[in-house]
């Protein structure tokens, strides 16, 4: 091998754009004189890695032989590989096993800080990220026995033990990974060190783009340093004149005075030309000194109004820069980069045709074929509840069995059948199921019927198959067989696309990772690593498969040319552009808000570092709340990182429209320029910045500057009047202009309930249909008139709801009432609750248990209250007995009344043959009274109807009244007696017919309670728990209403047919 000439290491030092520069500007010299030698350049990421394969690919023709870049790490295991040593870093899931395996047997008798918390999902995953942290800060079960013997000389016995737990451990994960034949990351390092001789090795080495080290890390670069191996070192960040770090960059001083002791000092400090504006701000960035002349900021602020309009906002920055300047590179960074923030951006995107770096790689639980596996082991550890149960049914991955091939399957049906039925989980798949019957002969001879019959045939057909299916899984005995069961699952189960779509593309990745991660579970050994039983098995393989990542993007995407890149700082750190946009600079994003390690707070990472602390290292761990520094020195990679200009991008809000301010490190960077007068609410116009401001309105954004996408401008015509040719450019515009004209209609009123219909008149009313019209006309249109009755979710009952409660204690009293008018008295409230407990579980879901069982002893004990109560009032002379209850009633009509029918729940008679009409409540009666003036305005029809039914009673009652008996907490009554009752009657007669003229127009409105008042007081909450309240328009459950309730409230005020609510309800305010 030809001698490599002992070159004059060189330190160069600047800007991200500078240094990189001076690196391509070098490389064709260094592959020149670099004869046989190959040269490494080592970066901090991948991501940076094919940044710079993509600048050399733009600017240089000629060939890279013998070049490598690659990171720390890959350069360790390639050290290792030259001297003959090939290290086994074992696969994760082998790896997340050796760790499962460590904390079982660690926390096998209960005892330790952590035992609690050990078996819960998030703890292995937290574990692994400690552990890590351990490993980079080079840091062994020695020296966390240190640690323990200095908490033990200082008289903290529980700190000590928590030393000691951490000790084992470590220790024992060690023990895993040896005893599965692996090495850990530290020892893989250390092999690489130990030994480290610059003989023998074919290649010289450059460091580019670190600005910190892990101790981990740095012990390599020393070693480099020493041998002679390391050629040069590009140092980013940004000086002053003397040479010193700007403040924005002190986080990473003592990597740079350990890089210039070992340098003696010579540096070379490069600059790159940029405009004057971007100078100033690189300048300026948390600079000490006020400014002496205040003058614009120098940057551009971009204002969209959410996050979604973020996205737009900035595919129009961009469109507009790649309009003005072909050719130039872009680039978007956030401080923390999530999914949602992805998919908007890359729908904006396409929207504006920007190139952009498709995403490298996704969640694996995110695609539709792992999140359905998750969702079958999942089901199959709940015992099957309905909810997942029907996603599995429904979801077009699994394959159906064949009992199926006859009849199309209909899961819309099922899922409304099931909840019908109450089934739940469990038993209830095999009890439940056959209680549908149906309504009559008629009914059962019909085809609907019988298609509803094959539809339950085969509904129980899947659902055991799925149970039959997962059953070899919860059956496995070890590693091996679980994979081999889940392989299984997979091949004979699940059906997946086969086409050239981007779906089945990432299908097919997502299976082959899947049957990649089953190999690594085969290849537990279960010696090592004990089969932990099924339950915590399906467990850890779950959170294995939340924490896998599946590669969908083309392999180099960043090294094509024109692309626009998208992604975090510390992912994108050290990639340059020509023009940068910061996303999302609001108070709640930057400075990042890092929550401390929970295993390993700061105050003990302290004392790690101050055991092992040493002038020539870096500290062994970083501290996650005293990360000040780093986030300053993050806030200023954008400014480094761009070679023309930087634009800083803030929401005005999030999405459900609460407000943001700007970031603080933002508003201190315009104070160097504009003065303090940036903190307030004018910061934008005080800094004298460049503002690009997006309207929230969908319409205002179409006349906002900036380009427009191709859909935009069609819109904006559509909206000027010029429709578009439906299809253009591949969009429905006729469904879309229509879906707009709706949006109109609803804002001017019209469309915000049915239009006026020609309805039959009822035959007779019950009272809860006149209260229902009278409290909401629409909701009394939805049940009563269409007949529709919501289904509710039953897996979503933890306790009984109110209504659920009263059914309870209805069914107590109509048990010890049928005992009283015999004759029998008031009996066992204990006995009759017991029974209707009984009968109530039997037919219904009861909830959490403890709950269900606190609620019984509730109810119980109130039904015992009344009993008392009853008894006392009967040994008074003048007490009234029980004549009948649950008693069905009809009231024919009469000169000014409809009929009226219904069933009142108990009817009492005086001495002189009087009669007493009693309904039960089960709520609160301390501040009730008689509903006189609700009464009167036809609000509260339940007493008026009860007294008309007195009057028919055999023989004639000399008096009537009528009691609402109030039982929580003890009885309550609320009577209205005759003369109350004659005093309001007309009125309410008057009332009713005005409500039921309501109803004969065909008009019915939606009333939300917050929107009109209920006799002149306000309204009862009664939209809180309204099943209705999503087909409702102006319901005050959902935000962004505002308009349609204006529009509904002029609309009453205007029509002549609505005249009954704007007397008796008029609007709030």
């Amino acid at each position: 091998m030809t001698a490599h000439p002992a070159p004059v290491s060189r330190l160069f030092a600047g800007t991200f754009p500078a240094i990189e520069e001076r690196l391509l500007s070098r490389l064709p010299e260094t592959i020149a004189r670099g004869g046989d030698w190959e040269h490494v350049l080592l970066v901090p990421s991948n991501d940076l890695r094919e940044h710079l394969l993509r600048r050399l690919a733009a600017r240089w023709d000629g060939v890279a032989a013998r070049v490598s870049i690659m990171t720390l790490y890959d350069f360790t295991i390639r050290l290792l590989k030259h001297r003959g040593m090939f290290p086994r870093e074992l696969p994760q899931a082998v790896m997340s096993a050796a760790f499962f395996a460590a904390v079982r047997q660690t926390y096998e008798e209960g005892s330790g800080d952590f035992a609690a918390i050990s078996s819960t999902p998030g703890f292995l995953p937290a574990l692994q990220r400690t552990l890590s942290d351990l490993e980079e800060g080079w840091l062994d079960a020695e020296v966390l026995r240190a640690a323990e013997m200095c908490a033990r000389k200082e008289g903290r016995p529980g700190k000590a033990s928590r030393w000691a737990e951490w000790r084992a451990l470590v220790e024992e994960v060690e023990r895993k990974v040896h005893a599965m034949g692996g090495m850990t990351r530290r020892r893989i390092f250390r092999e690489a060190v130990s030994g480290f001789e610059h003989p023998g090795y074919p290649f010289r080495v450059s460091l580019y783009g670190f600005y910190d080290f892990t101790r981990l890390q740095w012990t390599l670069v020393d070693a480099l340093l020493s041998s002679g191996l390391l050629d040069e070192v590009y140092f980013p960040g940004i000086f002053r004149e003397d040479g010193s770090l700007s403040p924005s960059f002190f986080f990473a001083a003592h990597a740079w005075d350990r890089l210039l002791r070992a340098f003696e000092g010579n540096f070379e400090f490069r600059e790159d030309p940029v405009p004057p504006a971007l100078h100033d701000a690189r300048e300026r960035i948390f600079s000490t000194a006020s400014p002496d002349t205040l003058a614009p900021a120098p940057v551009t602020i971009l204002s969209p109004p959410h996050e979604e309009g973020e996205a737009r906002l900035a595919a129009r920055h961009v469109r507009r820069w790649l309009d003005e300047h072909p050719g130039e590179e872009v680039m978007l960074v956030y401080r923390r980069l999530d999914e949602a923030g992805v998919s908007a951006w890359e729908r904006a995107a396409k929207e504006y045709d920007i190139p952009t770096v498709e995403r490298l790689a996704v969640p694996l639980s995110s695609v539709p074929l792992v999140r359905v596996l998750l969702q079958m082991i999942e089901a199959a550890r709940e015992d099957f509840p309905r909810r997942k149960t029907m996603d599995i049914l429904s979801s077009p991955y699994r394959r159906h069995s064949a009992a199926s091939a006859a009849v199309a399957p209909r899961p819309d049906f099922w899922d409304v059948w099931t909840r019908e039925l109450l089934v739940v989980s469990g038993k209830d798949w095999d009890a439940r199921l056959f209680g549908l019957r149906p309504r009559d002969a008629e009914e059962a001879e019909s085809d609907s019927w019988k298609e509803k019959e094959r539809q339950l045939r085969l509904l129980r057909g899947e659902v055991k198959a799925l149970r039959a299916s997962m059953a070899p899984v919860w059956k496995a005995g070890g590693y091996a067989g679980f994979g081999k069961a889940l392989r299984r699952l997979l091949i004979e189960n699940f059906r997946f696309l086969d086409d050239e779509s981007a779906e089945a593309e990432r299908d097919r990745r997502a299976l082959s990772d899947l049957f990649s991660i089953l190999d690594e579970v085969e290849q537990v050994p279960d010696r090592a690593a004990p089969w932990p039983g099924t339950d915590d098995a399906v467990a850890w393989f779950a959170a294995l498969l939340e924490s896998r990542r599946l590669f969908v993007g083309k392999r180099g995407g960043m090294r094509l040319p024109g692309v626009v890149t998208a992604g975090d700082l510390n992912a994108l750190r050290g990639v340059t552009a020509d023009r940068v946009i910061f996303l999302s600079v609001d108070d709640g994003s930057v400075p990042a808000q890092i929550d401390e390690d929970p295993l390993l707070p700061d105050e003990d990472r302290e004392t790690l570092n101050r055991l092992t602390r040493r002038p020539e290292l870096p500290d062994a761990l970083s501290l996650l709340r005293r990360n000040a520094a780093q986030e300053k020195l993050l806030f200023s990679l954008p400014v480094i990182s761009a070679r023309r200009e930087v634009c800083f991008s803030v929401p005005r809000a999030d999405s459900e429209g609460a407000v943001k301010r700007p970031s603080r490190y933002l508003l201190n960077l315009l104070s160097r320029f504009a003065g303090p007068g940036v903190f307030g609410e004018e910061w934008t116009a005080k800094s004298g910045a460049k503002v690009r401001f997006l309207p929230r309105s969908p319409f205002a954004m179409l006349r906002a500057d900036g380009p427009l996408s191709r859909r935009e401008e069609a819109l904006r015509a559509w909206s000027e009047g010029v429709p578009p040719k439906d299809g253009a450019d591949g969009i429905p515009w006729r469904r879309i202009a229509a879906i707009l004209s709706e949006w109109e209609s609803r804002w001017s009123g019209t469309s915000l309930f049915p239009e006026r219909r020609i309805v039959p008149p009822r035959p007779d009313w019950s009272a809860t249909e006149l209260d229902e019209l009278a409290r909401c006309p629409y909701r009394y249109f939805l049940r009563y008139r269409l007949g529709l009755s919501p289904v509710e979710e039953p897996e979503e009952e933890l306790s009984l709801t109110p209504a659920e409660a009263g059914l309870i204690l209805h069914d107590i009293l109509h048990r010890l009432g049928k005992e009283a008018a015999a004759g029998k008295g008031w009996g066992d409230a204990a006995s009759a609750a017991r029974k209707a407990f009984i009968r109530f579980a039997r037919e219904n879901p009861t909830g959490l248990p403890g709950l269900f069982l606190l609620r019984c002893r509730e109810i119980e004990r109130d039904a015992a209250v009344l009993v008392e109560w009853e008894r006392g009032r009967a040994e008074r002379p003048e007490a009234y007995r029980v004549e009948d209850v649950e008693l069905r009633f009809k009231v024919p009509a009469g000169r000014t009344l409809p009929a009226f029918r219904g069933r009142v729940d108990r009817v009492d008679r005086g001495p002189r043959g009087e009669a007493e009409i009693i309904d039960y409540k089960y709520g609160g009666g301390k501040d009730e009274k008689p509903p006189l003036e609700r009464i009167l305005h036809g609000l509260a029809s339940q007493i008026p109807v009860y007294l008309s039914f007195a009057r028919t009673l055999s023989p004639p009652p000399p008096e009537i009244r009528a009691t609402l008996l109030f039982l929580k907490d003890g009885v309550t009554p609320v009577t209205v007696v005759g003369e109350q009752w004659k005093a309001v009657q007309e009125g309410w007669a008057s009332s009713l017919s005005e409500w039921i003229g309501l109803e004969r127009s065909g008009t019915f409105p939606p009333l939300p309670h917050d929107g009109f008042t209920y006799a002149g007081a306000k309204s009862p909450r009664y939209c809180d728990a309204c099943l209705f309240a999503d087909h409702c328009r102006v319901s005050p459950r959902y935000e962004g209403a505002k308009k349609e309730k204006e529009s509904l409230v002029r609309r009453v005020i205007e029509d002549p047919a609505l005249r009954a609510i704007g007397e008796h309800r008029p609007a709030a305010g």
